[in-house]
């Protein structure tokens, strides 16, 4: 390739690449959004399926003064002749787990007082169960507060007041793992516990408390 031809190819692969960039970056601030409001209640998730993209540009051919043409971006003068071209194209977002079925998880939490049980489910998103699937049960503590705070619980006394039978638990054949919940004789009535479950990338969270 010519010094010319490779300018052009670096100079339309800077435009394409920094599109892709921007569009990756966007994306990430709409993932960042809290799934829940100040309520508790689901806000809607945005994403980008595609982006179609045209670029229109001009090419000119430059007469040199010592002989010889060069071909370059630039406006047209009385020496140079012009060429305007367009390339169009669409930037497909690739699933996660290129197009492999994803981890899909059910969370869910019975009783009353102050301890309850903890059923999670796995399959994925072909339907199939996930057996001998790890599941991490956690407490997200900077929902429970925001919600417990809503609720009218300005100290929700959270720390050593949530426990868990087993905070990683294992699926069985039929995709289906238990364990228990504890609320701590300090935790506040009204306190509002954001409990999550994770398996790989998917997360899925549940509202409880004693008074819940």
């Amino acid at each position: 390739m010519s010094d010319d031809g490779k300018f052009i190819a670096d100079t339309l692969e800077s435009v394409i690449v920094g599109m892709a960039e921007s569009l990756r970056e966007a994306q990430e601030e709409l993932s960042e959004a809290a799934p829940l409001d100040a309520y508790g209640r689901p806000v809607p998730q945005y994403r980008i399926p595609h982006l179609d993209f045209e670029i229109g540009f001009k090419l000119v051919t430059d007469t040199k003064s010592g002989g010889g043409m060069r071909v370059i971006f630039g406006e047209t003068t009385d020496r140079t002749r012009d060429v305007t071209s367009t390339i169009s194209g669409r930037f497909v977002a690739v699933p996660p787990g290129e197009g492999l079925p994803l981890p899909v998880l059910t969370l869910e939490i019975k009783g009353t007082g102050n301890t309850r049980d903890i059923t999670v489910t796995a399959a994925t998103s072909a339907g199939e169960l996930l057996s001998g699937a790890q599941v991490e049960l956690n407490v997200d503590k900077g929902a429970s507060t925001a919600l417990s705070a809503a609720a009218g619980v300005a100290a929700p006394r959270l720390d050593g007041q949530v426990s868990f039978g087993r905070a990683v638990v294992e699926t069985n054949e039929t995709g289906i793992a238990t364990t228990t919940l504890t609320f701590g004789s300090t935790l506040q009535r009204a306190a509002v516990v954001v409990i999550t479950a994770e398996l790989g990338g998917e997360t899925v969270r549940v509202l409880t408390g004693k008074d819940l």
